[in-house]
């Protein structure tokens, strides 16, 4: 019995002892990230407005609201415009910005496209309407990921004014024989 108990403190020992010896374990390195190169889009500033043909107008002679078909042509080209300062081509700054933001964006629009507005005018008032392209700016900026998965910034690529909005109207409505000054 002696030797049993005297056997089995050793062999506990002899575990307490071997778990004593087993190096502690390390912690796991940090995760290592794939070095690379992306670009951001950040939009600033607020819209801006051109117009891209003349005013033109309708009168509703009925005793209530009526839409009123105004037609005009256009007699301006207007472009989206790409200012450089590391490469690119608008064509490029375009594909960025559609693709990481909602937006479309139009490289052009010609003159000589005949384009109708669908405006309603209150009754015994006469509508104005001119038609416009909205453009928008846009900063592409690029970043580059490191190999310690931090997040760094490159420089700007570019400023894309985009036209965002093609078909853009802006209207006005007046009883004054003197018009009124169409506003997008």
């Amino acid at each position: 019995m002696k030797r049993a108990l005297g056997s089995t403190a050793t062999s506990a020992a002899l575990v307490i002892g071997s778990l004593a010896m087993i190096p502690a374990m390390s912690t796991p390195a940090a995760a290592a990230c794939q070095p690379s190169t992306y670009y951001k889009v950040v939009k600033y500033g607020s819209p801006t407005y051109k117009a891209t043909g003349p005013t033109s107008s309708k009168y509703n002679s009925s005793s209530s609201k009526s839409t009123l078909s105004i037609s005009v042509t256009r007699s301006t080209t207007r472009s989206s415009t790409w200012k450089a300062e590391a490469g690119g081509s608008v064509s490029w700054g375009i594909g960025q910005v559609e693709a990481k933001t909602g937006y479309e964006v139009t490289k052009s629009v010609t003159k000589g496209v005949k384009v109708t507005n669908k405006m309603v005018v209150d009754p015994k008032k006469r509508g104005y309407t001119r038609p416009m392209v909205e453009y928008r700016k846009f900063l592409i900026e690029k970043w580059r990921e490191g190999g310690d998965c931090k997040q760094y910034f490159v420089g700007s690529v570019g400023t894309l004014t985009g036209i965002t909005s093609s078909m853009h109207w802006a209207e006005c409505q007046t009883k004054s024989e003197n018009g009124c000054t169409p506003k997008p």
